[in-house]
């Protein structure tokens, strides 16, 4: 069993768009105590100047699976939005689904139909390149050794340089400015500095993006550590809290952090387990 959705079939979907649509609205971020997949999400808090918190499952890894059958499909992140009085909670998963919802709230998706298309296609085809690299990195853990090198030499000869020269022309073609469309910071920036992050500390990857191959998206991920917004929540005491993966040791969490009671809200404070 899963955490479901309303019906939409019979019953009116109002009493949920409002929440959703609403300015006002308040969000719980449930996913481990990691930068993870939800560094775009948690870069959307900011620059919207979102009312948030973080919220930690009780025990993800727990064989009564209570945890996962409390998300709409036994993955994280899930976000709940809380209407402003309280009384009505909103679930949503998907990082994807999620991203897109947030970023077209605070503004992040473009001025016009048009923009919004441009965006979406750019994080489309940066999210494909992420999808490989999770499985990559995942399959690294179980493969032999030279098929293990096979993944890894393709990932890095052909997938990533490919991401990199399209994207580079896209920039380009846009003025070389930092930004994918317009002279804004939308999604797309966010999502290609966050994938390109995590190809940078890769230490076999980290000769693919040099200012001589990724110029333009070496800009774009200047103008996002310039942005004062993102800025001011990397220096919180929140963010510094947050492990890079799982696999590294869990450091003492932020008192503003909770346990979920498995309806989005804090039932306890989460001290440093996992």
């Amino acid at each position: 069993m899963v955490s479901v959705y309303p019906s939409s079939n019979s019953v009116s979907t109002a009493a949920e768009a409002a929440v959703l649509d609403d300015p006002q609205a308040s969000y719980s971020l449930l996913y481990f105590d990691t930068e993870g997949i939800c560094g775009t999400i948690r870069n959307l808090f900011a620059l919207g100047g979102a009312t948030w918190k973080q919220l930690y499952p009780q025990d993800w890894e727990n064989a009564d699976g209570l945890d996962k059958a409390s998300t709409p499909f036994c993955v994280l992140p899930v976000l709940y939005v809380h209407s402003r009085d309280g009384s009505k909670t909103v679930q949503m998963g998907e990082v994807k689904n999620i991203e897109l919802y947030l970023a077209e709230k605070f503004g992040y998706l473009g001025k016009n139909t048009y923009e919004r298309y441009l965006i979406g296609s750019f994080v489309s085809s940066t999210s494909a390149l992420w999808d490989d690299f999770n499985i990559m990195t995942a399959t690294l853990r179980t493969t032999h050794p030279e098929v293990m090198a096979d993944k890894v030499g393709v990932f890095m000869t052909e997938k990533v340089p490919k991401w990199i020269k399209i994207h580079e022309e896209h920039l380009a073609a846009n003025g070389q400015n930092g930004h994918y469309v317009g002279n804004q910071l939308s999604l797309a920036d966010l999502r290609s500095g966050a994938l390109l992050g995590l190809i940078q500390r890769m230490p076999q990857f980290q000769s693919l993006v040099t200012p001589e191959t990724a110029p333009g998206l070496l800009k774009v991920q200047e103008a996002i550590d310039q942005n004062p917004k993102i800025q001011a929540w990397r220096e919180s005491e929140l963010c510094k809290s947050l492990r890079v993966h799982r696999a590294y040791p869990p450091n003492p969490r932020h008192p503003s952090t909770g346990l979920n009671d498995r309806k989005g809200n804090k039932v306890a404070p989460t001290g440093t387990h996992a």
